[in-house]
């Protein structure tokens, strides 16, 4: 199948008609009775899967109502990818997340979508883009309103974790982890000695060797990476869920005045268990820049931390008193968790950063996937930095923080 042919995508290729009716039922009391299905964006929406928007129409009485809804899908037409998402699960890890999501303790104003439809191939959410959310532009970063809104849900989504282990603990009359219960799936995956992880290493190497001062061998610059695997293995102190892909795409936006009032995370197929920290420092490394965090690091950190505590409850705040988990041990976490933020960066930035229509064609080419994926990358995201200046600064400031702070110690 070409490219292209993936905007031709039958409803039936992706969601049965009892599966409408009943995403339908869990919205409004009524029948569809009609569906129009489209891709969510031109290009690449997102790297792990089809991304689509879905409009049902539903007869409810004698008024029918329009539901609009968000599509991802598996790669289908793509086997190299889809069989990439199958080995490393990540719809199954999203799924379990959602699964955990419906038990713990949100508030009133939500930090995640609501799952409508859920499997190991197709999550169905609804479309947040006419409730008024939206995302920043990919080349973006943030400001300071849009990075504090982000942490506080960030913080809201690990206390609620931290709250669900201690109510689950409670009823169980022992100290309990979701690990217990999902320990084969929130487990690190992709982010291993793998070819994927190589062909990274490979990139950045010639990223350094080309745009920096430096020059270090690609064995020197794999050996941080997979050091930094192991920095963020389940510590003895508290452990959360964490995102792990906190990136521009996968947080959006409502306003009010031009002002960020909430931000909603989206997208946890990447999920893992560990501690907190390594989701603030992959967030900051991939949203802003190095002047930026120099400047408000402090004020960043305080804020995250004041609000995971406001949001903990009572029996918590006691568990977590026990494990030693204060401030000072959240800012030691942090400053372990900086090399993991930064190679995630290096790792994901080729991706993240380049427009949607020209990561399609590189990254999502069947022709080419196995080997922009698993074997070299270079020559493509050399290209775009030529064409994009801009796609290179970020990756090179990030690149030349990541030498100075690892390779030069």
């Amino acid at each position: 199948m070409k490219m292209s042919d993936k905007k031709s995508t039958k409803i039936e290729d992706v969601l049965t008609e009892q599966q409408l009716q009943d995403i339908a039922s869990r919205c409004v009391a009524g029948q569809v009775v009609g569906r129009v299905l489209r891709p969510a964006s031109e290009g690449l929406g997102g790297f792990l899967g089809d991304h689509f928007r879905l409009t049902l129409e539903v007869q409810a009485d004698d008024q029918r109502r329009t539901l609009p809804l968000f599509v991802k899908r598996v790669p289908l037409h793509n086997e190299g990818k889809l069989a990439f998402v199958r080995e490393n699960a990540f719809f199954e890890r999203e799924m379990t997340v959602f699964k955990l999501l419906e038990d713990m303790e949100t508030g009133p104003t939500p930090w995640a979508p609501k799952a409508l439809f859920y499997s190991d191939s197709v999550l169905v959410m609804p479309d947040l883009a006419p409730e008024g959310y939206s995302v920043r532009d990919h080349l973006q970063t943030f400001d300071l309103p849009h990075i504090m809104a982000t942490l506080t849900s960030v913080a809201r989504f690990h206390a609620g974790c931290a709250n669900l282990e201690t109510n689950r603990g409670l009823a169980l009359k022992r100290p309990y982890s979701i690990m217990e219960d999902q320990g084969k799936i929130i487990v690190e995956s992709n982010f291993q000695d793998t070819p994927w992880i190589h062909a990274a290493a490979k990139l950045t190497t010639n990223i350094i060797r080309k745009f920096t001062k430096y020059n270090f061998e690609e064995t020197d610059v794999l050996k941080q990476f997979l050091a930094s695997f192991n920095d963020p293995a389940e510590s003895k102190g508290l452990n959360v869920i964490i995102h792990k892909d906190l990136w521009v795409n996968n947080i959006m936006f409502k306003y009010e005045n031009d002002v960020p009032i909430n931000a909603i995370l989206l997208d946890f197929q990447c999920a893992r268990y560990g501690p907190p920290a390594f989701d603030i420092a992959v967030l900051l490394y991939t949203t802003t820049s190095r002047s930026f965090r120099e400047k408000h690091e402090d004020a960043i950190l305080r804020h995250y931390f004041k609000i995971f505590t406001e949001s903990l409850n009572v029996d918590t705040k006691v568990r977590l008193k026990d494990l030693g988990y204060d401030y000072e041990e959240f800012l030691r976490w942090f400053e372990i968790s900086r090399r993991f933020g930064m190679v995630v960066t290096l790792i994901l930035f080729p991706y993240f950063l380049m427009d949607p229509v020209t990561a399609h064609a590189v990254f999502n080419n069947p022709l080419t996937f196995e080997r922009v994926a698993f074997e070299d990358r270079t020559p493509e995201v050399l290209a775009h930095i030529e064409r994009c200046p801009q796609y290179g600064e970020r990756m090179v400031e990030v690149t030349e923080e990541f030498v100075e702070r690892c390779l030069r110690h």
